[in-house]
């Protein structure tokens, strides 16, 4: 069976099932695209570019909302991710548009994730946040919880998001994100050690007797 065509819009971003993504639209193809989307409801993949390469695995996204149109048809929009492609074949050009398409196979995973990773890495993003007094801008809900989720929460750099992205099963990505909260956890408690360490300003240190028994 021949594979479905999609109109791609490669990007240096990874988007994750689910997301929200706000797009600013300048360029000719895309902003023919999005116009494409208004009036018929189709839908596109973004593939993310990364070291001026554009990867395999993308995501699947609607438009929601053209939420402003400039004078000189530049665009600000909304999309919502809705699931994951992988990049068969990547054609310049689709249907005499200006913008390009990919053949595209769908990726369907509906793994679930194991319940001691998920408490562990509940617990564990708790902890961040708190050694850094800092809260994610949208709320987890934990009830409901995929991993994607925090995806763009735990220090990734794009080449690593686009890794945690293309991980198979959902234990798979709650592992990597276990491991990433320890070593971010690691670095957040040696970052506040050495802000704690600039800030001492020569105040009277005092050191216990327990602090050195044993040793005079």
């Amino acid at each position: 069976d021949a594979l479905p065509i999609f109109p791609v819009f490669p990007l240096p971003v990874v988007v994750f099932p689910d997301e929200e993504i706000r797009l600013h639209i300048f360029e000719q193809r895309y902003k023919q695209l999005i116009q494409d989307c208004s009036d018929t409801g189709l839908v596109f993949a973004i593939l993310p570019i990364i070291d001026d390469r554009i990867q395999e695995f993308g995501t699947l996204v609607r438009l929601q909302e053209i939420v402003k149109t400039y004078e000189d048809g530049r665009l600000d929009i909304r999309l919502e991710a809705i699931g994951q492609v992988k990049n068969i074949a990547l054609h310049n050009r689709w249907s005499g548009k200006l913008y390009g398409a990919i053949d595209a196979q769908a990726i369907d995973d509906i793994s679930m994730g194991d319940q001691e990773l998920l408490d562990k890495i509940k617990q564990q993003f708790g902890v961040l946040c708190e050694i850094n007094q800092a809260q994610p801008y949208h709320s987890i809900l934990w009830e409901q919880f995929r991993s994607y989720k925090l995806g763009h929460y735990v220090g990734f750099t794009l080449k690593e998001e686009y890794q945690f992205s293309a991980l198979k099963t959902e234990n798979e990505r709650l592992q990597k994100l276990l491991n990433q909260l320890e070593l971010m956890i690691a670095q957040s408690t040696t970052r506040k050690e050495w802000l704690k360490n600039m800030n001492m300003n020569g105040e009277f240190r005092n050191f216990g007797k327990e602090s050195i028994k044993g040793i005079i």
